[in-house]
């Protein structure tokens, strides 16, 4: 393989691995039981194992399909290697995985909609959505600093998850037909 053709597989990898990322990181999110620290480590080694293994994945295929089956298998050694004690059998976490896959890839759907919606919010409402949810402010702090009562800020939080709600949902949909 020469450099340019090591170059072009590289950008490949790294455009596949982005554009299944979210999906990828929901599945197994799920599969470690929300697990923030399981979840981190199992999706590293998960990014190592495509890159070692990506010259064996079939450009045609489906590239989501496959990591998350990766996943598995690392979500599998993981279990093995963190807990004496298995809390489910393997059959057990092979129909959880089963099952997240559609759950994972619905959320992707929904994440990429939500941040479409909040494109479309004026300046003010992102601002404050972007304080609460995104730096994690209190509420109090986001009315102390926008010179309103906290009241307002509840009532604009509120609107906002309304119009955020439907939204996502009008996207959803017309994804959909």
């Amino acid at each position: 393989m020469t450099a340019v053709d090591t170059q072009k597989s590289q950008d490949e990898f790294v455009s596949l691995l982005a554009s299944i990322t979210t999906q990828l990181m929901s599945y197994i999110r799920i599969l470690t039981f929300n697990n923030r620290e399981d979840t981190e480590e199992v999706f590293q080694r998960t990014c190592l194992i495509l890159w070692q293994k990506f010259d064996q994945y079939d450009q045609n295929g489906n590239f989501g399909g496959w990591a998350c089956r990766m996943a598995y298998y690392e979500v599998l050694k993981h279990r093995d290697a963190r807990r004496k004690i298995k809390l489910l059998s393997d059959s057990a976490i092979e129909s959880l995985a089963d099952a997240a896959m559609p759950i994972a890839e619905q959320w992707s759907h929904r994440r990429h909609a939500l941040s479409d919606c909040i494109e479309t919010l004026e300046t003010n409402q992102a601002e404050i959505i972007k304080q609460r949810y995104f730096e994690g402010k209190k509420v109090k702090e986001i009315a102390q600093g926008h010179a309103r009562s906290t009241h307002s800020i509840y009532r604009e939080l509120s609107r906002v998850h309304g119009m955020l709600m439907r939204c996502v949902e009008l996207r959803l949909q017309e994804g959909l037909s």
